[in-house]
């Protein structure tokens, strides 16, 4: 959760625009600028695009009028304004950009010095290159005084230091901080719930229940609702593991206020702790709202991205455009001849690329023809032994203990063909076995996933797989495929939920669908046999949850089967 963070960053980014603007005459005798003011008017109305236009038009005077530093300071502001719409990319290079036209000696720069380095801080930060975060960071405190800018570039610092998760340095920052401002400052709840945070991230036995609480409670009498929603993210991702009920709680807090403040991020983050704790239509409602949120939020950073882009495109287009037209006034003929000359180059190298390339792509084609012959023969060949290692061989073996077996149980002679079976099956996955294990699960569900059944993945990530034994993996792996093939074959199912949960060294697994479940006369077979038979492989339990007609859901319990 970033909020408290945001919060900081907000304040910091729009103190540099306006503070920017009252620097920007730093002599009485230069005239204004009519394009650069509108800019500060749109941005006060929150009109992004068009104060990011004026702000190039702005830009573009200043260069007419060879003033270095309003070129600069229109830089750093349209650097911020693609920073607050996600164009992270876009605003590193608007900051660089305005880096070339500031003076690090002029003491009149000072504060658009101090603004993009913080800028280029943050946008660095935000794409998780935090060693350049923390290095522009540090150099913007070269270029302020202020106790306000200097409080918020240390709390930058200090998230930096939390983000590449070393808590030390980001508690040390964050206690001197608190120290230095008092419980009385409007700081004050942010640098607690930050403080705090970290300490929690630091060690799992630390309780930040008080002061999230205490936060909390300060950011009413501030009436500070980023705070706000900072401290239900908190408190949602503290009893996460605890007490699900609360999460859900404060979950649904950070929503509603998230919804309120019109921040799409804090909306997807309540929306993922939500569908964590939600069964069935729930579950899909709040997966329905994440999608529609999370699209919504990329289509708007991309509009943004696309119309600054589009902006400083046009701009240079004009002025090249004006150039040339400049230029062709000035000598007409000479601009023909030239013209001529280089038209008559271009069709002579063209048609000697076109000759070169022909030659070069008939030559290419068929090497690419030939190696891609050699290496089919190649996997023919492969697929060849392999076949006969796994199928023949275990087509060999079931035949001869038919022979030598005349007694054999049918059961026993399934086992050994679906062995079998399975090994065949399995032949195809062979290149795929080093893949991280969260992968493969997720490539096995993908496969059974349609448009007539959806299903939806849980907490199947690195974390939760990565200390399981090879055998317990590989079980599981065969057990789920189990389920998600009778799924497929008898439950008439359109949703399915797979959920994997991890709380110390006990693991859960469980599977829900909304299916016809299973019949009141259910007798065992094969598959549940089977699945029971891995279950004892690898100290597991199954427990059936529900099993007729509102679905089937079951658990598979393991416990201390780490490595």
């Amino acid at each position: 959760m970033q909020k408290s963070i945001f919060c900081f960053l907000l304040l910091i980014l729009f103190s540099c625009t306006e503070k920017t603007e009252q620097h920007k005459d730093t002599s009485p005798k230069k005239e204004l600028n009519p394009f650069y003011e509108k800019a500060f008017v749109l941005m006060d109305k929150n009109q992004t695009d068009s104060a990011f236009y004026y702000l190039n038009k702005g830009k573009d005077l200043f260069q007419k009028r060879k003033d270095s530093f309003g070129m600069a300071k229109s830089f750093v502001n349209m650097a911020i304004l693609q920073e607050n719409t996600g164009d992270n990319f876009g605003s590193i290079e608007s900051s660089l950009i305005a880096s070339k036209f500031l003076k690090e000696k002029d003491t009149a720069h000072y504060y658009s010095l101090f603004c993009n380095y913080n800028n280029l801080g943050v946008a660095s930060g935000n794409l998780k290159n935090y060693d350049d975060a923390k290095r522009f960071y540090n150099k913007a405190l070269l270029f302020t005084k202020d106790p306000v800018d200097k409080l918020m570039l240390f709390n930058n610092l200090a998230i930096a230091y939390h983000n590449e998760k070393d808590f030390t340095k980001a508690i040390s920052i964050y206690k001197k901080l608190i120290d230095s401002i008092g419980s009385k400052s409007e700081f004050y709840p942010r640098l607690l719930l930050n403080y705090s945070r970290s300490k929690w991230f630091q060690n799992n036995n630390y309780n930040p229940l008080k002061n999230y609480l205490l936060a909390e409670k300060l950011s009413e009498n501030w009436d500070d609702d980023w705070d706000k929603d900072a401290a239900y993210a908190y408190l949602a991702a503290y009893y996460l593991n605890k007490e699900p009920d609360s999460a859900k709680f404060y979950a649904k807090k950070m929503l509603t206020l998230a919804k309120k403040l019109q921040y799409p991020a804090d909306e997807l983050e309540a929306l993922q702790t939500l569908i964590k704790l939600s069964d069935g239509t729930e579950t899909q409602q709040y997966f329905d709202q994440y999608s529609k949120t999370q699209d919504s939020l990329v289509n708007a950073q991309n509009k943004a991205k696309n119309q600054f882009a589009l902006i400083r495109f046009d701009s240079e287009k004009a002025k090249t455009e004006n150039l040339i037209l400049q230029k062709e006034h000035a000598s007409h003929e000479y601009q023909v001849q030239i013209q001529k000359i280089i038209i008559s180059l271009l069709i002579s190298v063209f048609l000697i690329v076109i000759v070169i390339t022909y030659f070069w792509v008939k030559k290419r084609r068929e090497r690419l023809l030939l190696e891609a012959n050699n290496k089919l023969q190649e996997q023919r060949l492969d697929l060849s032994k392999r076949v006969h290692d796994v199928v023949a061989n275990g087509i060999y073996e079931v035949m001869t203990t038919i022979e030598n077996q005349k007694d054999l149980p049918k059961e026993k002679l399934l086992d050994k063909l679906e062995l079998m079976y399975e090994k065949s099956r399995d032949l195809s996955y062979d290149n795929n076995s080093q893949q991280d294990f969260q992968d493969k699960i997720l490539g096995l569900v993908s496969s059974f996933d349609n448009e007539e059944t959806k299903i939806i993945i849980i907490g199947n990530d690195f974390d939760f797989w990565k200390n399981l034994s090879y055998k317990f993996k590989e079980e599981t792996y065969q057990i789920i495929r189990e389920l998600l093939v009778n799924m497929k074959k008898h439950s008439s199912a359109t949703q399915v939920i797979l959920r994997f949960n991890q709380k110390n060294d006990n693991y859960e697994i469980v599977y829900s669908d909304n299916g016809v479940g299973l019949p009141e006369n259910f007798v065992e077979k094969n598959g549940f046999t089977n699945i029971k038979s891995r279950l004892e492989e690898i100290n597991a339990n199954l427990m059936i949850e529900k099993s007729h007609s509102e679905g089937l859901k079951l658990s598979i319990k393991h416990c201390s089967y780490v490595q």
